[in-house]
């Protein structure tokens, strides 16, 4: 198996010498490099994601329409308002669905505001409504507290 005796005299410089068989190692090493031959191109396809690029051009930041979407809470109801003027959840959706048969580069850009207080659902709607109408630009502007006490958000009342 892996030991080989040396001369057969018996003598005193026979002792005996011992090697590693070395083939069933050397079968193993091929066999391990026939299969990453074959599983690493398979593992080496390319997903393709098209990232946002920001512009550095400030006047094709002032070609986009923009319109500010705010979203507050009056006591277990949902308000919206479009660019400071209430519209009901209908009429918002609607909007999105004209907005999403353009192009993205005629699209508004919609800036999203919402309070602490507003429950997770009313927000995910709004923002499943958009993407199934295609709209393109949609995000989050700078959140307010619930009674616009940090002078951000409309004055309560």
């Amino acid at each position: 198996m892996g030991m080989s005796t040396g001369p057969s005299g018996g003598g005193a410089g026979s002792s005996p010498m011992v090697d590693i068989n070395t083939t069933p190692l050397v079968d193993v090493m091929l066999v391990l490099l026939i299969i990453f031959m074959i599983t690493a191109p398979l593992l080496a396809h390319k997903v393709r994601i098209n990232l946002p690029q920001q512009s550095t051009d400030p006047a094709d930041k002032s070609k986009i329409e923009q319109k500010r979407l705010e979203l507050r809470d009056l006591g277990g109801a949902v308000e919206i308002r479009l660019n400071n003027e209430p519209v009901s959840q209908e009429m918002l959706f609607t909007e999105f669905r004209e907005v999403g048969k353009k192009v993205k580069d005629d699209q508004p850009e919609y800036k999203l505001e919402a309070d602490e207080t507003i429950p997770y659902s009313a927000l995910a709607s709004i923002l499943a409504a958009a993407k199934r109408s295609r709209v393109e630009r949609i995000g989050f502007d700078n959140l307010a507290t619930p009674s616009g006490g940090d002078g951000s958000g409309p004055p309560p009342g």
